[in-house]
């Protein structure tokens, strides 16, 4: 007996053993292949997985490790049925659940979805985000009595509140309970006697559910105890349109906007609306124009309300200075406004450049003086007058506010400015370094491609100065295949590498260009020249490229005409080189002795 006794606790002591040591390795592979899962080694860490698999298939740490690898490899539902697994060994475990939970939404298997999460709020009851996400679940399902039900679990949890109440309405109204969501609604402002937004809220249920004398008691209540409650006064006048009494509407419609107790985003939300139905049913604009001038008469925490009155000026194409009149109210208002100062601008120059136009240039700099933008106008339009040592400056304070932040585009053309501004001076040096900056910000500025590559044909230089223009030239030309300025210039580099023949193609389609685009440069607006490189020295001049003569009236820049008679004679077209050239003349050229030199030379030779 003794013997029996002492073989039965050896046989016991070795199972415990083999079961102590099965753990041990059990552990060691599982630890190791979480390790190497961390280190990003997935196949390794997949394959120690499934060791463990076979060690102990019912450890639910495993599948859920398992179905990690599966998801990760693209084997969704095997990976979900391993996920299935490990929930099932251990339902309590959140994790897991909730994993499983969002793979089943994420699979759009929303009812399988649905029962994980109602799951896991009866474990955690007063976990909120359960029930919204079974909020979320429910709406698109359209299941509105288990939605109810959630959204009631959901007020138990954080109480009575609007976004609930309304939400709950909204769910008894798609169910047909009108008056269900009639009881929610009532019950919050009951909850809630001093809150008058939500006795609003009431009101307009009332009156969008045609109980049109509850609702009008209701805001008058409303009113009466908060006069100047801005809710109220719109749902009041929401109902006089209603019951087509549109003059009770206008009458508190006026008072809302003159009142100065009017919150500024109450009252720019009412004028647009206003304005957009009154033009909607064809309303008088005079009569909106009088609204505007009402409420500008009185003292503005913000100009909302004067860049409407600007944009309604402009959409009905207005005279010029009623426009101006109302951009000054903006600027009273907001001075600092640099963005309405160069709309200013704009409209003072639309004729000619005055000395009023750059001081309120100025001006805009002394309220914005960080922004370069500012300085670029400024520097433009005392170019235009000649004040270059006033323009270069201007440019060079303007370039010192260029940031990482500073819109290219506009980094690009102070470059390009500058780039004119030196060569103006000679200073080819200095002009290409600043050409060079203006492409580095943007390479594809055709104005700048175009201005580079003819200053460097008239720099003298031959050899790569030359190619480099003719590849600037072309990028211009195929950008604006229109543009006669960029033509003349690609052909003149042409002519210079004695492409005689390709240059006449070129400068004939200059000519045929330009004569369509400065037909109407007489027209432009001095906002559109600025528009354009007004700092362009030896191409056109839209200031000087009209000129009447008493014989006839010559269009095209003298330069082109110029080029023209050079390209003509070189390939021996005499006639209409001397044509190019007398054109020249009329066209008021800088340099009149060198072309009628050349002129005088031709008919010697002609002769």
């Amino acid at each position: 007996m003794k013997k029996t006794i002492l073989f039965f606790f050896a046989i016991v002591i070795a199972v415990f053993a083999l079961a102590d040591g099965r753990d041990t390795r059990f552990r060691y592979y599982y630890q190791e292949a979480v390790r190497h899962e961390n280190k990003g080694n997935s196949l390794l860490a997949f394959e120690l997985f499934k060791r463990c698999k076979e060690m102990a298939p019912e450890a639910s740490e495993v599948d859920y490790a398992l179905s990690r690898w599966q998801y990760n490899t693209g084997q969704d539902s095997l990976g979900t049925a391993t996920l299935q697994q490990a929930v099932a060994a251990e339902p309590h475990n959140k994790e897991y659940a909730e994993r499983l939970g969002n793979m089943y939404l994420f699979r759009d298997m929303v009812d399988s979805g649905a029962v994980v999460y109602e799951r896991l709020s009866a474990l955690a009851p007063d976990n909120t985000e359960y029930l919204g996400l079974l909020t979320e679940i429910y709406s698109n399902k359209k299941d509105y009595a288990k939605l109810l039900s959630v959204l009631e679990r959901l007020e138990l949890q954080e109480g009575q509140t609007e976004g609930i109440t309304l939400s709950k309405m909204q769910v008894r109204t798609k169910m047909g309970d009108p008056q269900g969501a009639y009881k929610e609604l009532k019950s919050l402002v009951d909850a809630h006697p001093y809150d008058m937004n939500l006795k609003v809220m009431m009101g307009n249920w009332l009156l969008g559910n045609g109980e049109k004398e509850k609702a009008l008691q209701t805001f008058l209540e409303v009113l009466k105890e908060e006069p100047d409650n801005a809710n109220g006064q719109t749902s009041l006048m929401d109902y006089y349109r209603a019951n087509n009494e549109e003059d009770k509407a206008d009458s508190l419609l006026y008072f809302m906007l003159i009142n100065p107790k009017t919150e500024p985003t109450t009252r720019v939300s009412l004028v647009k609306n206003w304005v957009m139905g009154y033009e909607k049913n064809g309303g008088n604009s005079q009569r909106i124009m009088e609204m505007f001038d009402s409420i500008l008469a009185i003292p503005q925490k913000t100009s909302e309300i004067a860049q409407m009155r600007v944009a309604y000026l402009m959409m009905k194409e207005a005279p010029k200075d009623s426009i101006i009149a109302a951009i000054r109210k903006v600027l009273d208002i907001t001075p600092e406004d640099a963005s309405m100062r160069l709309q200013l601008i704009a409209r003072m120059t639309e004729d000619s450049l005055t000395e009023e136009a750059i001081e309120e240039c100025k001006k805009a700099i002394d309220y914005v003086p960080e922004d370069p933008v500012l300085y670029y106008y400024l520097s433009r339009m005392q170019f235009v007058k000649d004040r270059h040592k006033e323009a270069e400056a201007t440019l060079r304070r303007g370039i010192a506010l260029i940031t990482p932040n500073t819109s290219k585009p506009l980094a690009s053309d102070m470059f390009l400015l500058q780039g004119d501004m030196h060569f103006r001076k000679n200073d080819y040096k200095a002009a290409y370094a600043a050409y060079d900056s203006c492409l580095a910000y943007k390479p594809d500025n055709v104005l700048c491609l175009n201005n580079y590559a003819y200053f460097l044909s008239l720099d003298g230089k031959e050899g790569r100065d030359i190619k480099k223009a003719e590849k600037m030239s072309y990028r211009a030309i195929t950008a604006e295949p229109n543009n006669g300025t960029y033509l003349d210039t690609y052909a003149w580099i042409l002519y210079k590498q004695r492409r005689y023949n390709d240059a006449k193609i070129y400068i004939e389609q200059a000519i045929e260009k330009l004569t369509e685009e400065m037909a109407t440069a007489d027209t432009l607006s001095m906002e559109e020249r600025l528009k354009q490189d007004t700092a362009m020295v030896d191409t056109v001049n839209i200031d000087t490229a009209v000129v009447d003569t008493a014989e006839q009236k010559e269009i095209i820049p003298a330069d082109v005409l110029d080029h023209a008679g050079d390209i003509y004679h070189k390939l021996n077209l005499y006639e209409k080189a001397l044509e190019m050239w007398q054109r020249a003349l009329l066209a008021e050229p800088e340099d009149k002795n060198a072309i009628r030199k050349k002129i005088k030379k031709l008919q010697k030779q002609l002769k």
